[in-house]
């Protein structure tokens, strides 16, 4: 029997539908002063993406394609590489950067051409900037101050000695509504910095130890903060005194650089499944150590949240857009994801809430602050 062309059109028209795929563009920092958060956040991703194209989370019959690229940890390459998916890839979001720094530059870019963004940024200028960027980590106000209650209640320091990395604008506003918080509260020594490129600090570790604080709050990349809170010990810093860091320093490179020295210092984090019993995360565990013959870092469970997110965006929309992706995201509310310690919203300035967490060193390894 002869079959039209018009009868065959019609049967194929499902199969045609049950191939959509999607494109997200994932400009990430594989290398420079952000390169140990990168490597983690695509691990993460790429697990997410293979469960949602599995299990048909961002909709039935659409799958989803990630590109990720390199920028080096530099503003000018990850707008180029914003541009680069939105122009030539057609990429129907983006997801990353992965600093504040980078992300900040580019959220004015991704406004300009009207793609949703989902970056690791901790600054509310990202979302400022317009109602295409969007972030996953806690704002400053959420995060530090959490941290910072958490010092005074149970560090209970007669003095606070803060350090920001002064080039990085999410160290610097992070360190700003710590000290917001302390005010009134102890005495607060004054208000060190220094620069992320910098690995000498033996000038400001021997000030550090002058003023013999009860509590060093540092607000820098790991690296960094591992390295000045080696030279502080050398300095002479009694070990009676605490450091407390951002949550940069919920990294495993900050232990492997810091040693002997971190053990016992204290770090806000935005996710530790480590520590979590519900299904998703002991499912992401699970797969991630058998895909990769490692403990997932609090990166590797962002990058895995930001997929998770992007999808109940996309899943939303009936023809997937970038208007109709932007108008989803806004929406998100309980989403149960990896951060924190319970379900993922944005609030009504579109910014993340959820309850960040507080870890400590102990024996060379993280584990949730009593």
């Amino acid at each position: 029997m002869r079959m039209s062309l018009a009868a065959l059109a019609l049967l194929l028209a499902p199969l045609t539908a049950h191939a959509e795929e999607f494109i997200l563009g994932a400009p990430l920092s594989l290398t420079g002063t952000y390169g140990y958060i990168g490597p983690d956040v695509q691990k993460g991703m790429m697990q997410a993406i293979e469960e949602i194209n599995a299990s048909g989370g961002a909709g039935a019959g659409r799958t989803l394609k990630l590109i990720v690229e390199d920028d080096g940890s530099d503003r000018n390459q990850s707008i180029t590489l914003a541009r680069r998916m939105a122009q030539r890839d057609n990429a129907l979001a983006i997801v990353g950067p992965n600093s504040t720094v980078t992300a900040l530059a580019v959220a004015p870019v991704v406004n300009d051409l009207k793609i949703p963004m989902l970056g690791i940024a901790v600054s509310s200028a990202v979302t400022q900037a317009g109602p295409w960027s969007f972030h996953v980590m806690a704002p400053p106000n959420l995060l530090m101050t959490g941290l910072a209650k958490y010092t005074m209640d149970k560090l209970k320091p007669k003095t606070v000695l803060t350090v920001a990395g002064r080039d990085n604008e999410g160290a610097v506003a992070q360190i700003k509504a710590a000290r917001a918080y302390f005010e009134g509260k102890t005495t607060l020594l004054p208000e060190e910095s220094a620069l992320m490129s910098e690995t000498n600090f033996s000038a400001l570790a021997t000030k550090i130890a002058s003023f013999k604080p009860d509590v060093v709050m540092i607000a820098m990349a790991d690296a960094n903060a591992a390295s000045l809170i080696v030279q502080c010990r050398e300095a002479g810093v009694d070990e009676s005194t605490k450091f407390v860091g951002n949550n940069a320093q919920a990294s495993p490179s900050f232990i492997s650089i810091g040693g002997a020295a971190v053990e016992g210092a204290f770090m806000a984090a935005d996710a530790f499944p480590q520590a979590r019993q519900d299904a998703t995360a002991v499912k992401f565990m699970a797969d991630y150590q058998a895909r990769n013959k490692a403990a997932p870092s609090q990166w590797s469970a962002m990058g895995y949240t930001m997929i998770r997110i992007m999808a109940r965006a996309i899943a939303a929309t009936a023809t997937p857009t970038r208007d109709g992706v932007r108008e989803a995201l806004g929406k998100v509310q309980g989403v149960e994801t990896l951060l924190g310690r319970d379900s993922f919203s944005f609030d009504a300035a579109r910014e993340p809430s959820y309850e960040p967490l507080v870890l400590t060193v102990k024996n060379g390894a993280f584990q949730l602050a009593p």
